[in-house]
This record gives structure tokens, sequence and C-alpha cells, in this order.
């Protein structure tokens, strides 16, 4: 995993330093992770502004498509869904087929549409404050602890500890 890291984060400063699109570094993400959908969003007034989606390129065009749409700009007030709980609660949310088990309705919903088992929104950190968070649908079960969630949140903390979010 360490040498998956490594490149991944150099994807990441490749992308910064040609403004390439963030597109190849989620898509390699996501196949690292095993997920379905994996976005990456940036705190700004209020809202969650989408910088990257990408999903599988077995998932319906349809879904794509209409979730990219509806979370170009997500509400701070919309905590049914897991990237929303993530920033407000400043810890990783994980959302699950149960709706009422994660308390995350709109997280359920769009895991049936993405054909995907759980979700997990990591925050990222730039000092103590969340200025944005990295969510991923997968079909496995992951939790803190295993080295796909790890994975995933050492990038959150390394995008926020090289302020990459504000370069977007």
């Amino acid at each position: 995993m360490q040498q998956q890291f490594t490149e991944i984060m150099e994807q990441f400063e490749s992308v910064l330093q040609r403004q390439r699109s963030i597109s190849d570094v989620l898509d390699r993400l996501m196949e690292v992770l095993g997920g379905r959908a994996i976005g990456l969003w940036r705190c700004q007034s209020g809202k969650l502004v989408q910088l990257g989606f990408r999903a599988d390129s077995q998932m319906d065009e349809r879904v794509k498509r209409e979730f990219s749409a509806l979370t170009q700009e997500v509400s701070l007030k919309n905590t049914g869904l897991g990237i929303v709980k993530a920033v407000i609660d400043q810890k990783p949310a994980i959302g699950t087929l149960q709706a009422k088990e994660s308390g995350l309705q709109g997280s359920s919903e769009w895991l049936q549409k993405f054909d995907a088992k759980q979700s997990y929104a990591i925050p990222i950190f730039e000092g103590d404050q969340v200025i944005g968070v990295l969510a991923v649908s997968t079909n496995q079960v992951h939790q803190a602890g295993d080295p796909e969630w790890e994975l995933q949140a050492q990038i959150a903390r390394e995008i926020g500890a090289k302020q990459f979010l504000g370069m977007f």
C-alpha cells in the first residue's frame, strides 16, 4: 500500500503542476480501493464544491450523470449524505445500504443506485479545520484498520498537509 500511496500522491502533484484533470488520479485511486465511485470536494461558503467525480465504467451512465450533477454543490445542511456528515462531525462517515443503521438516507439511496455496499467519506484537514472530503463507494465492507481504509485516510491527510485543495 505504501507504493500505491506514493504513486497516487505523485499523480496529485503532477495534476497540480501541469494543470491537468484530476480524473486520472481519481480513477487510479478508485481502482486501488476497489471502488464503484469516488469523489473529491472542497468546503466553500457553507457548501461542498465538487472537484472531481469518477465512477466505474460499468455503472449506468444516467446514474453517473445524475449524481455528478446533484453533487456539483452540496449544502452542508444536507446531513443525509456521508460527505456532509464527515465535514460536520470532523470524522469519517460510513454509509451503508441500511439507512436507519447509518443515519445517512441519501448515501443509502445512492449506494443502491451505484450497486455498492458501503461508502466512506474521509474529511480533509488543514490544521484543525476541515477543508474538504474524499469519498468512495465500494462493493467491499471496510472499517478502520483495513488497508483500503488506511490508504484513503493517509491520502486525505496528505492532501490536507500539502494544502492541495486550495490549488484546484
